[in-house]
């Protein structure tokens, strides 16, 4: 998708970022609930959570892609609170 989304904006393939939940820059996977219910993800796909937040059905992600030229990844579990 995030290929999808770069060709179709006319960006370079080397110029954007994808952060998932569960990895370094998003770690809490809690916030995934968050992101169902403002995107009313159920009725609007299908797709659902768990009770520890995995989406159903399996191999499905949900991401935010930055296409800005300096977007970076990072560790914010790494930050500490």
């Amino acid at each position: 998708m995030h290929r999808r989304i770069r060709h179709e904006l006319g960006i370079p393939d080397d110029r954007g970022k994808r952060y998932s939940w569960g990895y370094g820059a998003c770690p809490d996977l809690s916030q995934h609930e968050l992101v169902w219910r403002l995107l009313d993800a159920e009725n609007a796909i299908g797709a659902s959570l768990t009770s520890a937040y995995q989406i159903i059905p399996e191999q499905s992600t949900a991401a935010i892609t930055l296409h800005h030229p300096r977007a970076a990844y990072f560790n914010a579990a790494a930050c500490g609170s």
